[in-house]
């Protein structure tokens, strides 16, 4: 009798305990403009692999390439509105948003001496505090700057770019970024904005002459196919963001934000590994496939576009911090 009262008692002690619901499973798509299997893709699926793990399986990722969920544009809409979850591009394609025009900064012509520069600078507190400030306003919120990106060059159909006069006069895909049309439009080009699965057939139809972007983007997407010369002007060094709708970052507890942090972080390292992998197969590929890299002269580039930022300053960002981003790096 008193083993079946005790029998009892320990399971009437244990009803509470079973009667509570499992965790609900939390559901973030994360998608990206970039090709599958390309650097962005493998990080991204090293991201949903860890927020997994960190949060014991209660944050569920889907990940969508390709652009499977609309432009850059689209994408960040869906996040102000909260119809999607998560973006990982560029990090500085957050100044498409209002409110965000202050990271028109990371584009200012040659600002970063060095990728390893870079990753301090849009690390530090300064930026941090910009990033919130950012999520306050747009509704997206900036989680992390984590992976380097293939610093930013030019590819043509017309002949190889040695010198800043060889960019007058020719049309050129840059995306619709302050900063980077204010750099080419002062080379001379004329400046078009399209989207990353427009810009093959741009080429190959010579609507365009070439565009603006890292081997990172352009790669995966073959453009070298079409358009035979790549220069490496590297005026732009920048890491990939991985941004979340603020409405979801709400709903998050905060041991699910570390855990959506952690997974960015250690996306970001693959990102970087497998980058840095493109960046240096690149180059063959590009000359297997009938094609020229060129280094220019970008001591000239770095002169006359010198002075491309200062009608910007104390207006897309504040008064003084290019020279503090500059004083960073000494």
């Amino acid at each position: 009798m008193r083993m079946r009262l005790l029998a009892v008692v320990a399971a009437t002690m244990l009803l509470p305990l079973a009667a509570q619901p499992a965790m609900a499973e939390k559901r973030i798509r994360i998608a990206t403009i970039s090709a599958t299997n390309s650097p962005w893709h493998k990080a991204m699926t090293r991201f949903a692999e860890v927020a997994a793990k960190e949060s014991n399986n209660e944050l569920q990722v889907s990940v969508f390439t390709d652009g499977q969920l609309g432009d850059i544009n689209q994408m960040y809409s869906s996040m102000q509105l909260g119809t999607l979850e998560m973006g990982y591009f560029g990090l500085g394609a957050v100044v498409l948003l209002k409110g965000a025009e202050a990271m028109n900064i990371v584009y200012v012509p040659y600002i970063f001496k060095s990728k390893e520069a870079s990753v301090k600078v849009l690390n530090s507190p300064e930026f941090l505090k910009l990033y919130d400030d950012i999520a306050a306003k747009t509704g997206v919120r900036i989680v992390g700057a984590y992976g380097e990106r293939s610093p930013r060059a030019l590819q043509t159909t017309k002949g190889p770019i040695t010198k800043p006069a060889d960019v007058k006069g020719l049309r050129l895909r840059v995306p619709n970024i302050e900063l980077l049309k204010a750099t080419f439009e002062k080379l001379g080009a004329q400046t078009t904005p399209l989207g990353m699965l427009e810009i093959y057939t741009a080429l190959s139809r010579g609507t365009i002459d070439g565009q603006d972007n890292g081997f990172d983007l352009s790669m995966p997407l073959k453009f070298y196919e079409v358009a035979k010369y790549w220069s490496a002007t590297d005026h732009a060094y920048e890491l990939t963001g991985w941004f979340m709708s603020e409405k979801t970052w709400k709903s998050l507890s905060e041991a699910e934000r570390k855990a959506i942090v952690k997974a960015a972080e250690s996306g970001g390292e693959v990102s970087t590994a497998e980058t840095r992998k493109l960046d240096a197969a690149s180059i063959e590929t590009i000359k297997n496939a009938g094609g020229t890299y060129t280094v220019p002269d970008v001591a000239a580039f770095r002169e006359v576009l010198k002075d491309v930022h200062v009608p910007y300053e104390g207006k897309l960002w504040p008064a003084g911090m290019v020279e503090r981003v500059r004083k960073m790096q000494q």
